[in-house]
Parts: structure tokens; sequence; C-alpha cells
């Protein structure tokens, strides 16, 4: 294997990338859209709305309140106690060969989402994520601003000492490209996840994964 030292930093996305947690996102949110007499949305039509962060989730089907009002608000935070109480990992589970690379790769990494950051580290305590070495891990509402802005990346990088061009953003979504993109790193495609092959091909990815298992193409 490469020198230690020389090895890349990195940045994994989390839904779509490394967990698939479709099915939990979709059986919370029917019950949310349900309980306001709202027409119940497939799952396939739910993950083309997972990958900006919550209260855009939640906006999307009730775009009749502003993403700032108390109304959509109290609409996540209902959203929240059903997700984060009852259904956070019932059906979630970890992509193929997840752990085994994340807890024998010796280089650094980090973890940067959207999904809020509570609800990310339960997560990673039921899969024993919190167990392996992180340089970071980013949650949508750790920081002033969230992916597709280049400032939790660049956090990360900086936390290191760590340059754009041995650093790589492995995600699915448009914001993962975008947030690369402003921050001047590589940036893996994940094809497995939940965002169209040509949703992301405009952003001309420098290595496209069909699995997980292919991150290791990212080592040389």
């Amino acid at each position: 294997m490469t020198n230690k030292k020389n090895l890349p930093l990195l940045i994994f996305d989390l839904d779509g990338t490394l967990i698939d947690s479709a099915a939990d996102i979709h059986i919370a949110l029917n019950l949310v859209l349900k309980k306001y007499n709202r027409a119940q949305v497939s799952l396939p039509t739910l993950i083309t709305h997972i990958g900006d962060g919550l209260i855009k989730l939640v906006n999307d089907f009730f775009p009749e309140f502003e993403l700032d009002s108390p109304e959509l608000e109290n609409l996540v935070n209902e959203f929240l106690d059903l997700y984060r109480d009852d259904y956070l990992t019932n059906h979630t589970s970890l992509y193929p060969g997840v752990y085994e690379f994340l807890s024998t790769y010796e280089g650094p990494k980090a973890l940067v989402t959207n999904k809020n950051i509570h609800p990310t580290r339960r997560i990673f305590e039921h899969f024993k994520l919190d167990q392996l070495p992180w340089i970071d891990i980013i949650g949508g509402d750790s920081l002033p601003e969230r992916k597709p802005s280049a400032l939790p990346l660049l956090t990360v990088m900086q936390k290191i000492g760590y340059a754009p061009e041995n650093t790589w953003m492995i995600g699915d979504g448009r914001p993962d490209m975008k947030s690369a993109i402003a921050a001047g790193c590589k940036k893996a495609a994940v094809h497995y996840g939940y965002s169209r092959e040509d949703e992301l091909a405009p952003y001309k990815p420098d290595l496209i994964l069909q699995t997980f298992l292919d991150v290791k193409k990212l080592l040389g």
C-alpha cells in the first residue's frame, strides 16, 4: 500500500454513499404527509429529494411555506421526532464493504453530510462507525454553511493541513459535486446512490463508483 503520509484525505457523504437510509426516511415522511392529508409519496420519488438537507426535503412537499417560516420549522421537528425516535435505523443499512474499508483505511477520513448532526451521530453509533478514527464528522447544522458550500470541506482540510489536490469528496449528490468544485478538491461520483448518472455527469467527476468497493481506485 502507498505510504501513509501520501494517502489522500477521503471525505464521505452519508446517505446514498455509506448508508442506504431511504426506506426509513420514506416511512417517516409519509406519516407526516398523512397527518396533514397530503398525498403519499413513492419511494422512488422520495429518493430524488434526498441530499439537500432536511429543511429542503420537507419544504419540497410543503412548498407553500417559506424555508425560514415557523410553520415549516414545526413540520421539520415533527418529521425529526418520528425519524429519530422510531425509524432511524429500522431499515437502514451500510452498503457492502463500507465498514471493512473504513476500518482498515490508514489515511485520514472525514464525514460531511447535510443530515443534521444528532441523527448522524446516532447512526454512527448504531453501525459502530463512531469507534473508528475520523478527522471530523460534520452535519448539516454543524457550520454556518452546508454543501454545496465549500466551507465544510475546507474546514476538514484546514484541520489537518491537507491540500485540495490530495483530497477527495465522495458522494452521490449534486451538493457533493458542487462542494468539491468550490473547494478545489477531487470528486468521486457515486452511481449506486440516490442520484441518476446524468444528474452528476455535468460536474465531470474525476472518478465514478459503481459500487462502494470502487473506492479503492482512489488509492491508485
